[in-house]
């Protein structure tokens, strides 16, 4: 019984320290999931805004690529690492000839 116990709690303990893999459902994604937030903000500059979030996380809201009326936002999630979870377009222009969007472009996103 108390080998059980134990097996159960190192079973517990084990999936615990997963992460969750997030599967890239869009080109931003593809692109930027895995990267360093560093890396991001170098390349484009920094966050308007950050939020804690739970378990250590952080939530940036990005905001650029500013052309012609257009410009771009996105909100990265990021992880203790300061590594790139999610990130997402909250303000973007879609190609009317069905192209990549605004955001795409603007980070490297557009295959």
């Amino acid at each position: 019984m108390n080998s059980r116990i134990a097996i159960l709690a190192g079973v517990a303990l084990a999936l615990a320290g997963c992460t969750t893999a997030v599967i890239a459902s869009n080109p931003l994604q593809a692109r930027w999931n895995g990267k360093t937030a560093g890396s991001f903000f170098a390349a484009y500059g920094p966050p308007i805004s950050d939020t804690a979030g739970m378990g250590g996380t952080t939530l940036y809201k990005w905001r650029g690529g500013f052309a012609k009326g257009k410009s771009c936002t996105v909100e990265l999630t990021v992880n203790e690492a300061y590594r790139i979870n999610t990130i997402r377009a909250v303000a973007d222009r879609v190609d009317p000839k069905g192209g990549p969007t605004h955001c795409e472009k603007v980070l490297d996103a557009a295959s």
